[in-house]
């Protein structure tokens, strides 16, 4: 009988949220951001040198525009980010985030860290390497046609 993949990655997301929610909650960090959030803020971090708009994020998360539209207004009112006016074309809104923002992504990211940390206990060095190298085949598997390498 073969083991059910979907299942099994599905209940490790459910621990890891759980576990992450649970961290930032006994650190007192107030309203952690959702896994979506999260998302969006490693990728404006990552590229923070460059004009993030909308489009950029529901091109690289594979999102609906009614969905992005709604998480970055819930960010935005949570000053988590702001949007910014762009002079070239007055209907795009740079994404940037806020200095309040930048304090709690430091907080995460430990949080983070020792997650990952925790999650990787007791696999070995080449372990892991094999692990994440079956994901990797995983998501080329699953990769649309006229998809990018996500």
């Amino acid at each position: 009988m073969k083991s059910n993949v979907i299942e099994e990655i599905k209940k490790l997301d459910v621990k890891i949220a759980k576990r992450l929610f649970k961290e930032a909650k006994s650190q007192d960090i107030k309203r952690p951001p959702s896994p979506l959030q999260a998302r969006i803020l490693k990728y404006i971090l990552a590229h923070k040198e460059e004009v993030i708009c909308q489009k950029n994020l529901e091109d690289y998360l594979k999102v609906s525009k009614a969905t992005i539209s709604e998480v970055l207004l819930t960010m935005e009112k949570s000053e988590i980010i702001k949007r910014v006016s762009i002079p070239e074309d007055a209907r795009a809104k740079r994404i940037m985030l806020t200095n309040t923002s930048l304090e709690r992504l430091q907080e995460l990211e430990k949080n983070f860290q020792a997650i990952n940390e925790k999650l990787i206990e007791g696999i070995s060095e080449s372990e892991l390497a094999q692990f994440l190298n079956i994901l990797n085949k995983m998501q080329k598997n699953m990769k649309e046609e006229g998809e990018e390498n996500v």
